[in-house]
């Protein structure tokens, strides 16, 4: 590894190591709560952000302008692969992503996969995430690392057969797939896998050096159910793309996942607010895993006197943590976020002591 690369204190803790400082990144740092973000917001859609390179690079860049970050996660989508498959993504004011086509019994997914018969395609049609990445990697310090990012393919999938953010509800028409037409299912669950390891591949290519894999609807699953039908896919990802660079795992409501992420073997994994990171640390502790998290995002809410109570009772625990430890939330920023608190968290980790 070269010098430029021991440099970035993330990627050292993403590849287990002890660090003298506590590197921080945010899940949605960039986004709704800045005035800045807002400002472009107003003349462009969501999507033509998305697929504009010089408009994301931008983005991606705002908060490192405010902020000492030691992360700069890409601006992009969990949704932009099914996009490139042509289910015609849009979003909805107020209501968030939805898809003008999907995909809920096996003609369906025939239909879909006539015009998608190879992963790679998607590498072309995304390769707007990829020119993002070569512009951002172009302006970041030294220090800095770079983080790419996809969606599970379980998560990606349930939003690909509710039509959108349904998938907040019960997972009605995911689980009667999964149930009624289990062949379908894993089917759709093995293309979404091959792309997204070709799209992981393409960002690592472009620069990305970190790679967050969002598993955010596993907690819609039973253990036994998330063994049959969303393990071996995950799985398959972490192994492949961990052989070029080290991936985070994070897990959306995982608590009742415990076993199963353990044996997924992430390089880190990232901590849900909901759960106990003191657990968490004790569980991985012989695994050689690093841990990221895993403050409320709601506690950004809070007065600064709790919220530095909170930051302390959570940097102590990370900092002991054997294997590497990132501070970050249990989940993203939302959009209200007050800017000043986000500032204080900052100032708070970076000054942080390591005993």
């Amino acid at each position: 590894m070269s010098g430029d690369h021991m440099s970035k204190i993330l990627l050292e803790a993403a590849l287990g190591k002890k660090t003298n400082k506590i590197p921080l990144w945010l899940m949605r740092q960039a986004g709704r709560y800045l005035p800045e973000y807002r400002d472009i917001r107003q003349k462009h859609s969501t999507l033509e952000m998305f697929k504009t390179p010089s408009i994301a690079a931008e983005i991606t860049l705002q908060p490192l302008k405010r902020f000492q970050l030691d992360g700069a996660i890409i601006y992009a989508d969990i949704l932009l692969i099914p996009d490139a498959m042509g289910l015609n993504l849009s979003f909805v004011e107020k209501e968030g992503p939805r898809f003008g086509k999907t995909i809920r019994s096996s003609s369906d997914l025939s239909q879909i996969l006539k015009d998608f018969e190879n992963p790679l395609n998607v590498v072309e049609k995304l390769s707007y995430v990829g020119e993002t990445i070569e512009r951002v990697k172009g302006s970041l310090s030294p220090e800095t690392t770079l983080l790419g990012f996809a969606g599970a393919p379980f998560t990606v999938a349930s939003y690909m057969i509710e039509g959108g953010s349904g998938t907040k509800g019960d997972f009605f028409e995911t689980k009667k797939l999964m149930f009624r037409e289990p062949e379908t299912f894993h089917r759709l669950m093995m293309t979404l896998t091959s792309a997204t390891i070709e799209y992981l591949k393409m960002q690592i290519h472009a620069g990305a050096e970190v790679i967050q894999l969002f598993e955010s609807w596993s907690s819609a699953l039973s253990p036994q159910q998330y063994r049959e039908y969303c393990y071996p896919y995950s799985k398959v990802i972490v192994d492949e793309i961990k052989k070029y660079a080290p991936v985070i795992k994070f897990f959306g409501q995982g608590a009742t996942l415990t076993a199963e992420t353990l044996s997924i073997n992430p390089n880190v994994y990232s901590v849900d607010w909901r759960q106990d990171l003191s657990f968490a640390s004790k569980l991985f502790e012989d695994s050689k895993i690093a841990l990221q998290g895993n403050l409320d995002p709601l506690l950004l809410y809070a007065p600064q006197k709790l919220l530095e109570q909170k930051l302390e009772e959570c940097l102590k625990v990370g900092s002991a943590h054997p294997h590497g430890y990132i501070f970050n939330l249990g989940h993203g920023c939302t959009q209200n976020t007050p800017i000043e608190n986000v500032d204080f968290l900052v100032k708070y980790v970076n000054n942080y002591k390591i005993s």
